[in-house]
Formats: C-alpha cells, structure tokens, sequence
C-alpha cells in the first residue's frame, strides 16, 4: 500500500485501496474476488503487528509504489504523504520535516533507521540535520514514516518522528532473482540512466543469502555561463548484502551490509532577483566562480540475533555506521568582495567542507510472545558516536576560477566531538477487555558530549583550541488507548514525548559571558485523536488525524556578539489534520486522496535567531496534498496493462529565520503543483514501464540558501523539471 494513497491497512503492495501483489503474480480483478484479503503487517512498535491496530498516524510506502512511479530519491516519494517534506539543495544535502517541527538548525528531529539500526548523528554537532540519509530505495519491502515524536521506543532525534527503511529479508525456500534497466531525460537537461540488480540465494532450508546492486547517473538540469551546461548531475551506486540463517528453530541470525555512494558535481540551485524572486540569468542557471561537488559515502553494518524462549523472546541488534561527506562550497558572494577589498585584486572564495560520522550501537530487548491480557517490551539501548566537522576557506581568482595556492587556508576550521548515551525503556499493551486496548511505555536516556574547537589561518591568526563538555538526561513517554468496535475501525487517543539532546559549544574562554558554553535539550509533546477504518470488503477506506505538538526549549542557531552558536529558545506549537482516504468503484480501479492543513509557529520571541512571536516555522507549507488514481487490467492470460497519475499540491511556506547582524524576516516561497503520471505492460515475468514527473514542468522552490549566489541575488534550490523515462523489468 502506497502512503500516498489510501490508509495501508488494507492491503499489502500498489496499487492503491484495492490489494495487489506484483501484477505479474496477481491482477486486481483477480484480487477483489478473494474472500479475505491480507493485512500490511509492520513493526513500527519494535513487533509485528496490523497497521490499523497501531495506534498512532503511520504510512507505508510499499516496494510496488517505489517501483511504479520509479521513485529513486527521497524528494521521490517521502513528500507524497501527509505533513511531510525534504528541504534540499543538492543530492545527500537533505532534511528530512514532519508535522513542521523544524527551526532550521543543524540536528536532526526526525530520526532514521534501517531495519533494527539508527542511521545518522544523535547530535546537533554533526550536521545530521541537513545530511538525512537518501537511500537508494531499490529492493525494500517497504518505507514506514511514523509522524509525531517516538522518544519512547526510539530515543533521541525523533522530535517530529521516524522515517524506517525495512529491507527484504533474505528467503531461504526459494531462488529469486530481479533486475531493472532505465533511462530518463530532463527538460532543460540530459539523459540519465540506471541498472539494478538482485537476487535471493537459499543455502539449504535454513539459510539463505540477497544481494542487490544499483548503478544511477543523475541527469543535471542547471546551467553555469561560467563552467558550461547540467552542471547539477552526478551519479549514486552501491548495493546491500544480507545474511540469514536459522542454526535451530528458536534461533534466527541475521548479518547485513549497506555500501551507498552518492556524487554530485553541482547544486540544484538557481540565482533569483532578491524581490521579485524572478530568474535573473535563466529559468535553470546560476553563475559561480568555481565548482561545488559534493560526495557522501554511507556504510551501515548490523547484526541482529533472535531467539525465541517460548513465553518471551530475545532480540540483540549491533550495528556500526559511518558517513562521510566531502564538499565544496562558493562562499564569494559572502568572503569575495572582502578578499578583494584588503588584497586589491579580483579574488572569490571558496569554502571545503567535510564531515566524518561513525556510529556504533547496541539495542538488547525481551518481549512477550504470546497474547495475553498484557503484552510487553522491555529494553536497553547504548550508543557511541565519534564525529569530526572540518572546514578550509580559500581564495579564487575571479576570473578563472583557480584556486591561488597563496591563498588555501584563510581559515581553517576542525570540529571533533563525541557522543555517548544508554537508554532503558519499557512498553505495554493492556487488552482491558476484548475492543478496548491500552498501550504505554517510557524510556529514560542519559548522554555525555565533549567537543573541541581547533582554528588557525590568516582570519583568525595563530592556531587556538579549546573545547566543552556537556551531559543531560530525558524521560520520554507515550499513552495511547484505543477502542475497536469492529476488526476494520480503530479509534485512538495518544499523548507522546520526544527529545534531542543539547551538547557544548566550542567557545573561547575570551569570548563574552554571554556567549553560552552549552545548550539544553529540547522536547515536544504531542497530544493526538484519530480513527483507522475501512468496509469488510477493502473497498472504501478513511484515516482521520488530529493533533498539537507543543515544543520546549527550541534549539536555535543565534548569533551573539558576532559568534554564531546553539542556544536555546522558549516554544513552538504545531496543530493540524492529517487524511488519507481510497475508493475501489470497479475490480480494476483505485481512488485516493491525502491531505494535511499544519500550522506550526513560535510561541514566543526568539530575537537572537531573527525569529519573533507568531512567525511560521521554516518550509512547513500550511496545506498540503495529493490525489491520484491506479487502473490495472488483465489484457489476456500473461499480459496485464498498468497506468496511473497523480496530482501532489504544496501549499506556501516560509524560509529560514535570518539571525543578527542580517536583517530579521523570512521570505514567502510560493506554493506549486506536481503531477505526476506512468503507464507500463507486464507480459509473463517482464515488465516495461513509461513515467513522467512533473509534467507541467512546474517550478518549486525548496530551499533558499546562504552561500552561492553573487552580485546581491538569492539562491534558491528548485524541484527537478518535467522528467520523462522508461523502464524495463524482468524477475525470476
């Protein structure tokens, strides 16, 4: 089921509302005339359970969605659904927001995890806010993105909450193999194009092995005068190998690896008049003095053992991942004029920028097995994290671009920090009676953080090095009652905590009192009423959801006494409705709309962030939705003929706060439309597959930026123009 459709409750694949399997196994015609029909089974509360009877607002995105509409990036599919959205401006340069919850900062308030791993910084002094994982979402089974905090379960980050990619799990009954070939090309752009492959390998009954590759050139769409034309593109490969082996029936192991690479030669950037926010050089161009690649490397490895004791079982999952990123920012529009000023010739800047995760975790549960009146999880959870933010600020020759020699190192900047938590948490399901059910849980969490801060270069002057420390602890809770008047309709209440750590600021013991040595943790708390429901027969289905988020202690990015910091706010709020809802009116079509209104603001003045009382949170669009249509019919005996189209609406939203000494105030970015649309033929076990994105060529606005754009423009990144490609397909 599609998260961009109907509530996934009801069914297990695309298409939308009406149940499917892969189309060459199992055709809607086919499917609307069983007399049951399978259930999504998913475990966003760390055990397999129905998604109508979780009560909380959960999408899934199935592996047919991915698959059908040929999503390829997180801006692909994550923005499809309710109160999401992926503020961008460059490939693996993403956040990720949820329900508004964002101010701007660098950490992270969604977290991310793949399978049983978190993946991605737990603290604000390492980037993880704008370095989002974007996976290559080839062969998962699906991607679960719980909204609204999930502290208890979950621990730190998840603010706004989770997005969960769920790989497949390695079969040992049967030999499967798949792959894919596709090729794309962007209006104002080239051509791209991309290979898959994977295949399920058994060793005997009880074991078995999959393996998948991908290889993708990313065709560009931005034009620089200076340095020629689609000076965005790039490419993204790597793949996933994993393990599964049963030594005896109560024992399960599973072994994975994760390799992903993503490089891209320029942003998605274009330069825009500073009031009219008009193109000033061309609808898709900008002018920079020198290139901006940028590289990101993940690695995530995991180990997660089973046993089952009877009454309880037993589940240890150890992961180690790591990220490195390696870019280059044009800082002329920021450094240049002043360059030019004190050395009396035409000089740029440019800024080299690196950051180096790696992340080891532990997670150790026990969880009742059977159901009973009470059923139960209990667990603990340690982490430890080493990062390492580096930064080179440079001179340009203005006119050629080259970086001049005498010029490398006007700053050099290194940002080493650690992090250190162990959590315990517990939660419950009581059955009270047979369509009543209670489920609870808390989890205590403690921290530890030091950091250094080591300059030097002709800015600062002679080499300086100091550093902080810092620890705090939080109790995260949820409670959410639920009542079942029947097995299809689950009405619920939740009230639910969720933190992100503090940690210290770098800070020279010469710099003003102040200047704060250290910031607090922030938490939200989340008051939500929903209902879950569809007819016996998976025809029509509706999820409602209302909530409030009211978030303390906001973490900022301020200015003080011209040194920038983490510091801490007073509140937020963010209030809204979220819907998802799916008709079938015959066998062969399906129907869904989804939709949410959030209004999230500050609560109080946050001056030294450029922020006041009532001002929207960044690039939280107040309405925001999608409707859309699936057809599927059986052509003859082996040939199925697919199509589909949709139409996704983002509302206007609010750019960054701008902190002291610029002056305060947010720009309004207009709201646009996308549809979306894609046709294709299965014949026997081969498929062909048409899409196109963004067919009007809309142009969006995701993200204005800070650096980049000269001679007083904005730069601002925009969504990809209309894309056209083909694909084809064959399993085994």
């Amino acid at each position: 089921m599609s998260a961009i459709s109907a509530p996934a409750f009801a069914q297990t694949a695309e298409p939308p509302v009406a149940p499917a399997a892969t189309s060459a196994e199992k055709s809607p015609a086919a499917a609307n005339e069983d007399a049951v029909q399978p259930d999504i089974i998913i475990t966003a509360q760390k055990r397999s359970q129905r998604l109508l009877d979780v009560p909380q607002s959960v999408s899934v995105i199935s592996s047919e969605t991915l698959e059908n509409q040929h999503a390829q990036r997180l801006s692909d599919y994550l923005t499809r659904i309710p109160s999401a959205n992926v503020v961008e401006s460059q490939s693996g340069s993403s956040r990720i927001v949820l329900r508004g919850i964002n101010t701007g900062g660098v950490g992270a308030t969604v977290a991310t995890y793949i399978d049983e791993a978190p993946f991605g910084s737990a603290t604000a002094l390492a980037n993880g806010g704008v370095l989002a994982p974007d996976l290559d979402p080839f062969d998962l089974d699906r991607v679960e993105v719980l909204r609204g905090p999930q502290g208890t379960l979950y621990g730190a980050n998840s603010l706004g909450g989770l997005v969960k990619f769920v790989t497949v799990t390695p079969n040992p009954r049967e030999f499967a193999a798949a792959g894919e070939i596709g090729v794309e090309s962007v209006a104002h752009g080239d051509i791209g194009y991309d290979g898959r492959l994977a295949a399920n390998i058994p060793f005997g009954t009880d074991a078995a092995m999959r393996a998948t590759g991908f290889y993708r050139s990313d065709p560009g769409y931005i034009d620089d005068p200076a340095h020629g034309s689609d000076v965005n593109d790039g490419k993204t490969y790597g793949g996933r190998l994993s393990i599964m082996a049963r030594p005896s029936p109560a024992l399960r192991i599973r072994a994975s690896a994760l390799m992903q690479n993503i490089r891209s030669n320029g942003t998605n950037i274009v330069d825009l008049d500073p009031v009219t926010l008009e193109p000033t050089l061309g609808k898709y161009t900008h002018q920079r003095v020198i290139d901006e690649p940028n590289d990101i490397d993940y690695r995530l490895y995991n180990a997660t053992i089973d046993y089952d004791f009877g009454p309880v079982a037993l589940v240890s999952a150890t992961s180690y991942g790591t990220l490195k990123q390696a870019g280059v920012v044009d800082a002329s529009g920021v450094y240049g004029a002043l360059l030019t000023q004190i050395l009396g010739v035409p000089l740029g800047a440019g800024l080299d920028q690196g950051m180096r995760q790696r992340r080891f975790t532990e997670e150790v549960r026990l969880a009742s097995t059977d159901r009973r009146m009470i059923e139960w999880t209990l667990g603990g959870f340690y982490t430890h994290e080493s990062n390492r933010l580096a930064q080179n600020l440079f001179g340009i020759d203005a006119l050629s671009g080259d970086r001049i020699a005498s010029l490398d190192g006007l700053l050099i900047a290194a940002l080493p920090s650690r992090y250190r938590e162990l959590a315990g948490f517990a939660n419950a399901t009581w059955h009270i009676a047979p369509r009543f059910d209670l489920t609870a849980g808390g989890r205590y969490s403690h921290n530890r953080q030091s950091s250094e801060q080591n300059t030097s270069g002709f800015i600062v002057g002679p080499p300086i090095s100091f550093g902080g420390k810092s620890s705090d602890s939080a109790f995260t809770y949820s409670v959410a009652p639920q009542f079942k008047p029947n097995r299809n309709t689950t009405i619920y209440a939740r009230v639910a905590k969720g933190y992100r750590p503090g940690g210290p600021n770098a800070v020279s013991p010469l710099a003003p009192d102040a200047v704060p040595r250290e910031f607090g943790p922030d938490s939200t708390t989340n008051y939500e009423v929903g209902v879950k429901t569809q007819t016996a027969d998976h025809l029509l289905s509706l999820e409602v959801t209302a909530f409030q988020i009211d978030w303390k202690d906001v973490q900022l990015l301020v200015q003080i006494a011209g040194i920038g910091v983490n510091a801490n706010g007073d509140g937020a709020r963010s209030k809204g409705i979220e819907f998802t809802a799916g008709a079938n009116p015959s066998r062969f079509l399906s129907l869904y709309a989804n939709g949410s209104y959030v209004d999230a603001y500050l609560t109080d003045d946050a001056p030294l962030a450029g922020g006041f009382k009532g001002d929207p949170l960044p690039y939280n669009p107040k309405w925001q939705g999608t409707i859309g249509a699936e057809y599927q019919h059986p052509l003859s005996g082996s040939l199925t003929g697919r199509a589909g189209i949709s139409w996704h609406y983002t509302g206007g939203r609010s750019s960054d706060f701008t902190p002291p000494p610029a002056p305060p105030g947010q720009r309004r970015l207009d709201s646009f439309s996308q549809i979306d649309a894609h046709a294709g033929v299965d014949v026997g076990k081969f498929r062909v597959n048409a899409f196109v994105r963004n067919l009007t060529g809309a142009k969006g606005i995701v993200n204005l930026g800070f650096f980049g754009a000269t001679n007083g423009d904005v730069a601002a990144a925009v969504i990809m123009p209309r894309t056209v490609g083909l694909s084809l397909g064959a399993r085994y």
